[in-house]
């Protein structure tokens, strides 16, 4: 077999695995739904920065959904560690890497379901226009989802047991869930927290997904505030270069975290 045909095995695996254990499915697929029927409907007759304020908070909950596949990654890594199934895999012929491959692979196509749901929300229910620059999008996105499932691989390997998975993934859901811009502009958070707030791993993601739809430059957007300019697509890209730039400085960090810390065997041996 090649590395395709294991990497198509592993593939399947997962995605089974993931839509018959409701837990991961309410939290990787459905969380970000509800939140977005729940909290972004009702501001579908208000704007912030020059935009639907509803569609402005699909956007961000799209982000959101590349955190919660971190969380159903990581706790999928530690239960297959210590169920020992990695050891095995690993003492088989199939590649290491397409173990991972096939496991990431499997989120990726739950979160462009995502994308595709909660977009067809924004634009045929709350107004919000199609994406000003579809390939920004695709590239926020994928850099996005690449992040959150390194990093994933490479908090399993400080997590001693899948009971203590969630007390490693909650408070990363938490801090992107209300530090990141998700609901409401980091810009609108008092003086001392805006700082940390923008250098969180989910905040460029979510700037950069608002300026590839909208085509503005996001940021400094607040509730009380104007609406941005409209960006050309060139400008569009300067826009979302700082975005870009720390995005792609998290995800080098995350890969040398992951390949110094992931671990294929339990800590008991």
């Amino acid at each position: 077999m090649n590395w395709i045909a294991y990497t198509k095995g592993q593939f399947g695996l997962s995605w089974k695995v993931f839509w018959r254990n409701r837990r991961s499915t309410f939290i990787g697929f459905l969380l970000p739904v509800l939140l977005n029927l729940v909290i972004a409907a009702p501001l579908r007759a208000q704007e912030i920065g020059g935009v639907n304020a509803a569609g402005y908070v699909a956007v961000g909950l799209l982000g959101l959904a590349l955190v919660t596949s971190f969380v159903n990654l990581l706790n999928s890594v530690v239960a297959r560690r210590e169920e020992l199934v990695l050891k095995r895999l690993r003492g088989t012929e199939c590649p290491p890497s397409a173990v991972l491959a096939g496991q990431l692979g499997a989120g990726a196509v739950v979160v462009l379901i995502q994308a595709l749901v909660l977009g067809g929300v924004a634009v045929g229910w709350f107004g919000a226009p199609l994406p000003a620059d579809p390939l920004l999008l695709l590239l926020v996105l994928l850099g996005g989802y690449l992040l959150f499932s390194v990093l994933a691989v490479a908090l399993s390997g400080v997590t001693p047991s899948t009971e203590s998975a969630p007390l490693v993934a909650t408070p990363v859901l938490v801090l992107c869930m209300f530090g990141a811009g998700v609901f409401t502009p980091v810009a609108g958070l008092p003086d001392w927290l805006r700082g940390p707030a923008g250098a969180l791993p989910l905040s460029p993601v979510v700037r950069g997904l608002r300026t590839a739809w909208f085509g503005r430059g996001f940021g400094p957007e607040t509730w009380t505030g104007g609406p941005l300019p409209e960006l050309d697509l060139l400008h569009g890209w300067t826009s979302a270069g700082p975005s870009l730039l720390l995005l792609a400085a998290w995800l080098a960090a995350a890969a040398m975290l992951a390949r110094r810390l992931l671990r294929w065997e339990p800590r008991r041996g």
